[in-house]
């Protein structure tokens, strides 16, 4: 089982739920890609529940943040966890890639992202909060 907090980062802008069958099918391909590419050989899918953070860094190109998010946990059925249901926690955002920013515990996968100079998704999975704590 691969350790947590795990992330990886897709290039290029993502597919909303609204867009085109052939677009989705197109982005949820590289999603999984990536996330295969990323996840630790041999490594099943998580098999409890977890928290997911997706956020889409554009380039003049905002999309509404609820339109991404389920092509890409849909994508991640079976290679990142068995099922989108184990999702019990998403945060998720959208921010313009030209701006600057404060990154504290810069991943690999996050740096990459921003030095393709381009939009790109980081998706980040990590255990969820205690659920008797409401945030």
């Amino acid at each position: 089982m691969p350790d947590l907090p795990w992330d990886v980062v897709v290039l290029g802008v993502p597919a909303s739920v609204q867009g085109s069958s052939s677009r989705r099918r197109r982005w949820k391909a590289e999603v999984a890609n990536a996330a295969l590419a990323a996840w630790p050989a041999n490594d099943p899918p998580l098999t409890h529940k977890v928290l997911a953070t997706i956020t889409f860094f554009h380039v003049d190109a905002p999309l509404d943040t609820d339109n991404m998010l389920k092509p890409i946990q849909d994508a991640l059925n079976g290679i990142v966890y068995v099922d989108d249901a184990q999702i019990t926690d998403i945060r998720a955002g959208v921010r313009d890639v030209k701006k600057p920013f404060r990154v504290f515990g810069l991943s690999e996968a996050l740096a990459n992202g921003f030095m393709s100079g381009g939009p790109f998704v980081h998706i980040k999975i990590e255990n969820p909060p205690d659920e008797q704590e409401l945030p």
